[in-house]
């Protein structure tokens, strides 16, 4: 179990670790509850998203960095900003399937917290 998880924390980031624990918490129990499924269909829909913005505020910050031009520090707070919604969405979902006590759902919020 120990190389499960060092395999997991050395190779995947933490926003796809969640991201990809939250697609497999559905896909793992046996019977998801209706609103399982479109509450994470939601997160994915959500996150997509908010990395689609982040990718574009990325991509127009670089191409405005230019020789003699002042750098815009107004792009890295958006596009921070972003990323703590993204986590807060992650989190809640989270939050609300322990509520619920999903199967599964416990080891891989430990396994989360203990990175």
């Amino acid at each position: 179990m120990n190389a499960a998880i060092d395999k997991k924390s050395s190779t995947l980031t933490v926003p796809t670790d969640k991201k990809q624990a939250a697609g497999t918490t559905t896909e793992n129990s046996t019977n998801p509850a209706p609103d399982e499924t479109s509450s994470t269909d939601k997160l994915r829909e959500a996150i997509a998203e908010l990395d689609a913005e982040r990718t574009a505020l990325v991509k127009i910050t670089i191409e405005n960095i230019k020789p003699g031009k002042p750098f815009d520090s107004s792009k890295i707070r958006e596009i921070n900003k972003l990323e703590v919604k993204k986590n807060r969405l992650i989190v809640s979902f989270f939050a609300s399937m322990l509520r619920k006590n999903a199967d599964g759902i416990q080891p891989i919020v430990h396994q989360i917290i203990n990175l």
